[in-house]
């Protein structure tokens, strides 16, 4: 084996309890077969705390699994099952091992690292023959970007997951804390509110205390403080350091096409003294630096605060939480306007790429991933009919079940769809189009939970809000207005889909050092006149390496 991740160490092969059942072996073998025929296949299977799954059904029998065996002949068993970090080791350990499932869900650097040691499949003839044109269609509308992120030395070595990491970064304010006592917000009908609004509303909760607990909070944010994308922005001040026109944990071109670092400018020390007013002002939450990501959440489901920081989906996993703790809970998302009174809002748009899909090589039927994301991504995803045609599929969009429970935890959907769809259900649930002639069933089925949530908005279920809050409020209102009022300036940043080996030798260190400092800028412990020696500290201790060899391959692209 070369190249193993030096984070795999053999202690953790001694001490990490894990179940590696069934798993690919070696490359050589013939794929295994049932009494019925069928081939088995060994996964790799992501999973999440709240499946909702109905009762009977879990991560290894479900029906996507069912349906899977009945349309294609595979039965899926799971060579292991995990969430998050755990995920990742188990990840690790198979590659550590050489032992690797017949499919798995794995990053960028670990897919280089599995090509590196010769373990998956060239997917390049099966991609071209098995694809379906809707498929195909998709990774299309990415302009090859996508693909691309897959491709090795010319060979398609893993099928990507697609991600619309797009929009302004936003903050979900608590409306009936708004109304109970008489804040007046977004006067201007922009979705857009500016940095004095947001400071106001967090001193009139904190003070107000609507919640009448005495623990209200103004602002609380997870110690990282930023986010690179938009997805990971929950709980964050991104949306915040982007209204200064800060671009933090991306790294972006000057206009003589020079690498910089988006924490590193004066704009993010300009973020970095205003919040240190916030937590100066005691509006920001006093254990700043010290919060856990579940501590704000439990915060946040608790009713302690009426700010939650988050990008358009988060009242699908993580507002639905207060919501069902507290019916009368009523979170509107919206972006932030620019410092500088212009009235524009500032965002990243990133990668499209989100999970790599691979297959052990020597799996007999490489194909067969291809086949099962016709019938997901296409057969089940374009049904007009999907209560008959999948009536467990069905029963889970009523339920929202999650996607991890999918045999791969990516998603394929066109560019910017979002806002399309978005806009679509919610025409449909305004009754200004027909929900009955809505093509696909996802569009078809948002419509209704959010047509069931303003129908009867106080009984309503939780999962019904959640769907009218990302689609309709965060992603139709927010991301789709600024964008038709023009003025929505979205920032591409450089996307390389591998880590660089500068990266790899000092991106951990230069990361550390960039969140201890920015925590002590805030509260105060470190002065922002030292903000240029952070900088430098930087520079010196791996990033003016990270800079020049990224320098290099945004050269050699051009």
């Amino acid at each position: 084996m070369k190249k193993i991740k030096n984070k795999v160490l053999l202690s953790l092969l001694a001490v990490t309890p894990f179940v590696l059942a069934a798993c690919g072996g070696d490359q050589t073998e013939e794929t295994a077969t049932n009494a019925d025929g069928d081939i088995i296949m060994t996964v790799g299977q992501q999973t999440a705390p709240n499946s909702k799954l109905p009762e009977g059904d879990s991560f290894s029998d479900n029906a996507y699994r069912r349906l899977l065996k009945e349309k294609l002949g595979i039965e899926l068993e799971s060579a292991f099952e995990a969430n998050g970090e755990d995920y990742d080791r188990q990840v690790s350990l198979a590659i550590a091992s050489g032992d690797i499932p017949d499919m798995m869900v794995v990053s960028r650097d670990d897919l280089q690292e599995l090509v590196d040691n010769d373990l998956v499949a060239d997917l390049t003839e099966v991609y071209e023959e098995y694809a379906s044109d809707q498929i195909k269609e998709i990774y299309g509308s990415y302009d090859g970007t996508t693909l691309d992120a897959a491709t090795i030395d010319d060979q398609l070595m893993a099928i990507p997951g697609t991600t619309n990491d797009f929009g302004p970064n936003m903050v979900w304010i608590r409306q009936d804390w708004v109304e109970q006592l008489d804040i007046k917000l977004d006067e201007d009908g922009n979705h857009a509110i500016t940095l004095d609004e947001l400071e106001s509303t967090a001193k009139a909760f904190q003070e107000g205390d609507p919640e009448g607990n005495g623990r209200t909070q103004g602002l609380a944010i997870a110690n990282w403080l930023t986010s690179g994308d938009h997805g990971g922005s929950g709980y964050t001040a991104t949306a915040i350091t982007n209204a200064f026109g800060a671009y933090p944990k991306v790294y972006l071109q000057d206009d003589n096409n020079d690498v910089y670092y988006g924490s590193n400018t004066e704009e993010m020390k300009e973020s970095l003294a205003y919040m240190n007013e916030l937590f100066e002002e005691g509006i920001l939450d006093p254990q700043f630096g010290t919060r856990t990501y579940d501590d704000i959440n439990a915060m946040m489901v608790n009713g302690e605060l009426g700010i939650v920081p988050g990008p358009w989906h988060i009242s699908d996993w993580g507002l639905v939480q207060a919501k069902t703790a507290n019916p009368d809970a009523e979170f509107i998302p919206y972006a932030i306007e620019n410092e500088n009174g212009d009235g524009n809002v500032n965002a990243v748009n990133k990668s499209a790429t989100g999970g790599f899909v691979v297959i052990r090589k020597g799996f007999e039927k490489p194909e067969a991933l291809i086949e099962m994301l016709n019938v997901v991504f296409d057969d089940v995803a374009n049904s007009k009919d999907m209560e008959n045609e999948y009536p467990e599929l069905y029963e889970y969009a009523q339920l929202a079940v999650d996607g991890s429970v999918k045999p791969f935890n990516i998603e394929l959907f066109p560019n910017e769809s979002e806002i399309i769809d978005a806009k679509e259900a919610t025409q449909a649930a305004k009754g200004e189009i027909s929900i009955e002639e809505i093509s696909k069933f996802v569009i078809q089925n948002n419509a209704r939970k959010i047509k069931a949530y303003l129908d009867n908005p106080s009984d309503s279920d939780p999962s019904d809000w959640a769907v009218h809050a990302s689609r309709t409020l965060a992603v139709n209102d927010v991301m789709g207005s600024t964008r038709e009022a023009n003025i929505l300036n979205e920032i591409k940043p450089i996307v390389i889909f591998q880590t660089l080996d500068s990266q790899q030798r000092s991106g951990a260190q230069v990361g550390k050092l960039e969140e201890e400092m920015f925590i002590k800028f805030v509260t105060g412990e470190e002065s922002l006149d030292n903000f240029d020696n952070y900088v430098s500290d930087w520079n010196s201790q791996g990033g003016t390496v990270i800079l020049d060899e990224m320098q290099e391959v945004v050269d050699e692209r051009e």
